[in-house]
């Protein structure tokens, strides 16, 4: 059972202070996830239709968006690791804030691409991929893998927004909801960050909320002051660890079959399945609504279990997904629902898993660089998935050759993560790096 309270030095019951952040995390991952990362999607064909321009405007500023996630976010974990998230969340929401309101300004080609490399630089310092899950990390323990999965429910609950984007949009036009979502990030997110605190030991308290009597197994008491270095591993420590690179190349594995496919989805379903467009869209639906069980149930299970079976859990799931697709005759809505439950919880899985097994595998002394560099690693596999998956269908006039090949990468990702150190080794290692 979860305990959310904590109990303070005058013995009274309190939600223990991690949980608002975790709040937190979502609350602001919501605004962004609405307004750009899935509400985006609502403006490109008025956006094209103000200007005239072709679709590959829009989608060339969809690839600099993942291009710039991959080349900023090592930076950004770097930076945490170093400054205050606190600062770091207030810039970034500054930055992006403004960007939002200079693309609703926006003239041209030029002014919509500055614009809108903006808003990536702004939304790579508050987004869930990196900053939060650091965060998190450092206030959890017992319970990391379950509020790193709760933090990063935010997209979830996006969705219902962007069918706002579009009433706003029809009602008062495009520019006016990029307004809107400025104006929201300038004094809302950077409102948030006032709540956002690094760590719990400068305030009395250990992660979970124990006392620090309470935890004599992970360190000696520690009263309010400044701040302490983590328990765990350098980054030049870690970078030497043949673990970081089993964890790197698992992320880049599955990463690339999530990309390929929710970028092909809806073709795949129309074209190859015979769906209609609404139907493929219905798919994709409830591939994303599903994930919601992944986010959560894969954070709670990398906190019971040995993080190495659920991984390879993950990717036998996301393989057999597809395997469904080629062996089965898919040809209804309803044939689709057993790919839609298996791709969608283990595609949310994925998005808890770097916060939470990169803090199980090397502690949290140097999470934030570590989280930074697994997230570029996998944006660029990231990136490279679609475009293959994209050549293959072009060369075959199919998906299936490139399905298949997807099944293959999910297979081969389960011995990959069962190489990987037991967390015994891994508990010993962090413990050894702190006395020594």
């Amino acid at each position: 059972m979860i305990d959310l309270y904590a109990t303070d030095e005058s013995g009274r019951r309190r939600i223990f202070f991690g949980w608002y952040l975790v709040a937190a995390s979502v609350l602001a991952n919501t605004l962004f996830s609405a307004g750009f990362f899935q509400g985006f999607g609502v403006l490109i064909i008025p956006i094209e239709h103000t200007f005239g321009w072709d679709r590959w405007v829009i989608s060339a500023a969809m690839s600099l968006r993942q291009l710039q996630s991959a080349v900023v976010s090592p930076t950004v974990g770097l930076l945490l690791d170093r400054f205050s998230a606190r600062k770091l969340i207030f810039w970034s929401a500054v930055i992006s804030g403004a960007g939002f309101i200079g693309l609703g300004f926006t003239t041209g080609i030029v002014t919509f691409f500055l614009s809108f490399a903006v808003i990536c630089l702004g939304a790579s310092g508050v987004s869930h991929a990196v900053t939060w899950p650091v965060i998190i990390s450092r206030w959890f323990r017992r319970n990391r893998g379950l509020a790193i999965g709760v933090a990063v429910m935010g997209p979830i609950f996006g969705t219902p927004l962007v069918i706002l984007n579009t009433q706003v949009e029809e009602a008062c036009g495009w520019r006016v909801v990029l307004f809107a979502y400025g104006a929201i990030v300038l004094i809302g997110i950077t409102l948030l960050s006032m709540l956002v605190r690094d760590r719990p030991e400068p305030y009395g308290l250990r992660p979970d909320g124990d006392f620090p009597q309470e935890s004599t197994a992970i360190g000696p008491a520690i009263s309010p002051g400044p701040r302490r270095a983590d328990a765990g591993l350098t980054l030049r420590a870690v970078l030497r660890t043949k673990d970081f690179w089993l964890f790197a190349g698992y992320l880049s594995g599955t990463f690339t079959i999530n990309s390929a496919i929710q970028v092909h989805m809806i073709p795949y379903f129309e074209q190859d399945v015979g769906l209609t467009a609404a139907w493929a869209a219905a798919v994709m639906a409830m591939v994303y609504v599903t994930s919601g069980i992944g986010r959560i149930g894969g954070g709670y299970l990398l906190d019971r279990i040995d993080y190495r079976y659920v991984l390879a859990v993950v990717a036998a799931t996301m393989g057999f997904s597809l395997l469904y697709l080629q062996v089965m005759t898919v040809k209804s809505l309803w044939a689709t629902v057993p790919f839609s439950l298996l791709f969608g919880i283990s595609l949310g899985c994925l998005v808890p898993m770097r916060g939470a097994v990169g803090a199980i595998m090397f502690g949290t002394r140097a999470i934030g660089g570590v989280l930074g560099l697994l997230q570029g690693g996998s944006i660029a596999a990231g990136v490279v998935g679609p475009m293959v998956m994209g050549v293959i269908f072009d060369l075959n006039g199919n998906y299936s050759v490139a399905i298949w090949g997807l099944v293959v990468i999910g297979a081969l990702m389960v011995p990959l993560s069962l190489a990987m150190a037991s967390p015994a080794e891994l508990t010993n290692r962090i413990e050894l790096q702190r006395t020594g």
